[in-house]
């Protein structure tokens, strides 16, 4: 992984019986016939140490990114084939390592990071880092989905679950996503892999950080039923509860802000997945239909997709889909 000049000698082979000739033999890279000048000490090669390999294998070019941006690659998870280290990989280590900390007269005191959030930090370097994330934006009427939400809060009881704006929402993705499936694959070394099932994962704050709880084949369950798992998901997100197996295997995020008050953001990938979807809160605006000024309610959606599966014609074909059925809303029963 090092350059070297043309023509320089790298090495020689000789017994011990001849290795005297070669004792006074220019070093590497030395220039013929130039002298050090009397009285200054010749200036020593700087010894250059590499990591001792751990087991996983590097690529020249990624081994000599690791030289030049000092980045300890040991213990580094290479995303290649047989997990061998690329030059993506080093560059996602470098932005989480460490780096000297400048002088500054602040005080305070460090907190030591928690197992959660260095999942996180890693799922969010690599979301930003390892794919070709494009984000498209749209404003789509949701007044047919208020009056939807209006309709389930009537007709439930205290015994029955409640769908909330994001269940209705993580139905409808399920339900766009069978007609893109590109959305819903995922990028592989060998290729790009498309999942027969439809498994939304969706975002959750929790005391110890943001987890991604998945519901599985969304597109098959009824409405009701979808909010029940939710549900139950969500509770044992917060309390700590949430096992592995829960949150594995996710084919499509929906990451809701909305109760925050936030209107547009930019979510961030969650790799191998291709795509996630950004739900920004409900607002009453007055629009025009036609000559008429009305008050509907506007809600914002933000896409963020891998460019390296999906280009922006087609990325943007499922957002219109997806706003045309927020828009339109298919016949649910409400009890």
């Amino acid at each position: 992984g090092d350059g070297v000049v043309v023509g320089q000698r790298l090495a020689f082979l000789a017994d011990e019986d001849n290795l005297e000739p070669w004792k006074d033999a220019p070093q590497p890279g030395a220039v013929p016939g130039r002298k050090t000048p009397v009285g200054q000490a010749p200036v020593p090669a700087t010894a250059q140490t590499k990591p001792v390999r751990s087991g996983n294998s590097i690529s020249p070019r990624a081994l000599r990114l690791a030289t030049e941006m000092d980045v300890d690659w040991c213990n580094i998870e290479g995303t290649g084939r047989g997990g061998r280290i690329r030059e993506q990989d080093i560059r996602a280590a470098a932005a989480l390592g460490q780096t000297a900390a400048p002088a500054t007269s602040l005080t305070g005191k460090t907190e030591p990071l928690s197992a959660t959030r260095k999942t996180i930090a890693l799922q969010m370097v690599a979301g930003a880092n390892l794919t070709a994330p494009v984000t498209l934006h749209r404003e789509v009427d949701a007044t047919a989905l208020v009056a939807l939400r209006r309709q389930f809060k009537q007709a439930c009881d205290d015994k029955k679950t409640v769908p909330t704006y994001n269940d209705i929402l993580i139905r409808l993705v399920a339900e766009a996503l069978k007609s893109h499936p590109q959305l819903n694959s995922q990028w592989r070394e060998e290729g790009v892999f498309v999942p027969e099932q439809i498994h939304i994962a969706f975002a959750v704050d929790t005391p110890t950080g943001l987890l991604a709880p998945v519901v599985r084949d969304a597109d098959r369950l009824p409405i009701h039923q979808l909010a029940d798992q939710t549900k139950a998901l969500v509770q044992q997100a917060r309390a700590g509860r949430l096992d592995a197996g829960q949150m594995r295997d996710g084919t499509f995020t929906v990451s809701n802000m909305g109760g925050q008050g936030v209107d547009l953001f930019t979510p961030v990938i969650n790799p191998p997945q291709c795509a996630v979807l950004g739900v920004g809160c409900i607002r009453k605006k007055v629009v025009w239909l036609g000559e008429q000024a009305v008050g509907r309610d506007r809600l914002n959606l933000s896409l963020t997709f891998d460019h390296r599966i999906v280009d922006g014609a087609p990325a943007a074909g499922f957002l219109g889909d997806l706003a045309w059925q927020i828009e339109q809303l298919p016949e649910w029963s409400t009890h």
